[in-house]
């Protein structure tokens, strides 16, 4: 198998070279720096999987993914990394990665996982696979908790838990504020709900949030209704 390496740090390509140049089915044609490099060894090379790191300078690993999978659908994507956040995780499988290492696993794991990728297989760092299913675990929770909402009030929820004032949501929802604070009050009634800050807090209990996103809560607990509700 045809290895590309990804990493902008040359000690660690080269250990990871000198890892590989000891199984006989693998083969380093190539290393990158930067995303830009990675596309056109891809294209002259021909790896069959790209071993990528997330923190790279310029377009980070993620977004690089997303476009080898674009130029060349059959190549596969091994992530390799010190990010071990869940949404660093579904980031990158989203983006067509056919799996997630963790730079701390020993020798033998990082082999095993570029086995399991090149066989066409899902890989996940045994941590990370856990952490995982507990997340979908909360996410089938979260339909639960919030199916008492109506679709448009459950669009609310979401963007009031990642601290969005009333006008942010209006602008994203094209709804008029007033509307909003209608839907507010009416999610913190349903949900038994009496401050923003519990409503965050609630969203966070069931991974309904981003920490990319979140700010500290402004409080819109006391959101009085409107006599008219827009969609």
């Amino acid at each position: 198998m045809k290895v590309l390496l990804v990493d902008d740090h040359p000690l660690f390509r080269a250990g990871i070279r000198q890892i590989l140049a000891g199984v006989p089915d693998f083969l380093v044609v190539g290393e990158a720096s930067r995303a830009r490099e990675a596309f056109a060894l891809i294209d002259s090379e021909h790896p069959d999987v790209v071993l990528m790191d997330v923190a790279l300078p310029g377009m980070d690993g993620v977004i690089a993914t997303r476009e080898i999978k674009r130029r060349a659908p059959r190549v596969r994507v091994l992530v390799l990394t010190v990010h071990d956040q869940t949404s660093d995780v579904l980031d990158a499988l989203n983006a067509g990665a056919s799996g997630y290492a963790l730079k701390t696993d020993d020798t033998e794991t990082l082999i095993s996982a570029l086995r399991v990728v090149c066989k066409g297989e899902r890989y996940l760092a045994p941590a990370i696979a856990a952490r995982l299913e507990a997340y979908e675990s909360r996410r089938l929770k979260a339909s639960d908790v919030l199916s008492v909402l109506s679709v448009r009030e459950r669009e609310v929820f979401r963007l009031a838990a990642e601290c969005l004032i009333t006008r942010e949501i209006a602008n994203e929802l094209c709804i008029s504020r007033k509307t909003v604070d209608t839907h507010l009050y009416r999610i913190h009634r349903k949900l038994g709900l009496r401050t923003s800050a519990e409503l965050v807090r609630l969203a966070s209990s069931l991974g309904l949030t981003h920490a990319g996103r979140r700010r500290e809560p402004i409080d819109i607990g006391d959101a009085k209704p409107a006599n008219q509700v827009e969609g």
